[in-house]
Formats: structure tokens, sequence, C-alpha cells
């Protein structure tokens, strides 16, 4: 019985010191490079490199950085006041390393030297 005691108490013991031990993941750093343009009236908003966490998404990232707007449905609707304008169908478009996006921002997570560039521009 007194073995039976011991080896529990072992294994209680090891239980809890291995709780105790810090989580030491390491968190990957990821570079991108976010173009901002305004193509309605000319005007390059912002183009510069950030440094985010790995499997940081889209959409943390412009909230993070830049004054942004999202629509209820998840559509990027404004960046630093420029907003997009229904009835002139001028609208938000972005594109990941030279590509159209096909995901949107919220589900997009960014990956390191991706260069992605925000276009607001009139669609017919």
């Amino acid at each position: 019985m007194k073995k039976i005691t011991q080896i529990l108490s072992i294994i209680v013991l090891t239980i809890l010191l291995a709780a105790c031990g810090e989580d030491e993941a390491i968190t990957e750093e990821v570079n991108v490079q976010i173009t901002i343009t305004d193509q309605t009236s000319d005007t390059q908003i912002s183009n510069e490199n950030i440094t985010v966490e790995s499997e940081t998404t889209l959409l943390t990232v412009l909230e993070e950085n830049y004054n942004v707007e999202v629509s209820e449905e998840g559509f990027l609707t404004a960046i630093e006041g420029h907003q997009q304008n229904i009835e002139e169908k001028h609208y938000w478009m972005y594109e990941i390393n030279g590509e159209m996006a096909n995901v949107g921002i919220a589900d997009y997570e960014v990956k390191d030297e991706d260069h992605i560039t925000f276009d607001l521009k009139a669609t017919e």
C-alpha cells in the first residue's frame, strides 16, 4: 500500500510541476508590406512595412495600424477616412502579392514577405 501511495504521490507531484512550468512557445514574426492608395483621388495613403506575429489576420493588421471601418458583413468600407461610395461605384479592392484576393480580410492570415495593396477604385 505504501508503494502505491508513493507512486501516486510522484505522479501528482509530476503533474503539478508540469502545470507550474512556463509555456515558452516561440512566437514567430512575419514582415508584410502594406500599400494603400485612393485611385479616385490619385492619393497614396500609406506604404509601409509592418511586423506582426504569424497567423495574424489581415483585418487585425489593418485595425492595429490604421483607422478602418468594416461593414457588418465584413467588407472594408473605409481606410484613414477614405470611404467607398456605392452610388459612384467606388470600392476598396485588394491584392496579395500581385493577385486579386479571393478571401476576406478577416480570414486571410498574413505570411512573411507578403505585399498587400489596397486600392479605392471606380468600377463599372
